[in-house]
């Protein structure tokens, strides 16, 4: 019932219409396996898990580029945001990039809703073809850079979803003393149902 009460609101931050039943599929499938596999905090009730979660990815949509069709996402893990996305934006191609087994194995379930998912392990040092690295609390901004340095140095573009402002400017200081000329944006996201701290962090 709490996700039928919160479709108003998803279609308002942009989610496609048509795509909804996949992203309630979506859900159903991440809290069914999240017993078994701790994919998010077992104390979190599913109403947690949409307005925290699946909400909180979806407070970014309005500014992901539109020339981004070939997308790899760092950490995975239960698949927020790379799922989400894959679902919505259904002709791109996403890359998922986890290195747990037991998460690969959920993730690759997820490609029954989302064809156009595929999963890898490790990521690797080069990123061929690679339009866009997305990641959701995954690592501090200059690990991600130093993850993926030959594609940030041939200008490769992030779509970063952080919390606090505080530890992203000291991330960001951090950054820049190992990769020089980065242009960063951070943007203000404003959930409509929860008093959070939230962040979109962009180099494009």
């Amino acid at each position: 019932m709490h996700f039928q009460n919160r479709i108003p609101l998803i279609l308002e931050l942009g989610f496609r219409k048509d795509g909804i039943d996949a992203l309630k599929a979506y859900i159903d499938l991440l809290w069914k396996s999240n017993e078994e596999l701790n994919l998010i905090s077992r104390k979190m009730t599913l109403e947690e898990l949409i307005d925290n979660h699946i909400i909180d990815a979806l407070l970014a949509l309005s500014h992901f580029p539109k020339d981004a069709h070939n997308i790899a996402d760092f950490g995975s893990g239960g698949g927020i945001p790379g799922v989400v996305y894959a679902i919505h934006f259904k002709n791109s191609k996403f890359t998922l990039f986890e290195k747990s087994a037991k998460k690969r194995e959920f993730l690759e379930k997820c490609a029954t809703l989302a064809p156009n998912l595929k999963i890898q392990g490790e990521i690797p040092l080069q990123l061929p073809d690679i339009d866009l690295v997305t990641a959701r609390a995954f690592k501090p901004l200059d690990v991600i850079l130093d993850i993926s340095r030959n594609y940030c140095k041939n200008g490769g573009r992030y779509f970063l979803l952080k919390g606090r402002r505080e530890k992203i400017e000291d991330e960001i200081e951090l950054s820049k003393k190992k990769f020089k000329d980065l242009k960063i944006t951070i943007s203000q996201l404003k959930s409509p149902i929860l008093e959070v701290e939230r962040h979109l962090v962009t180099i494009l």
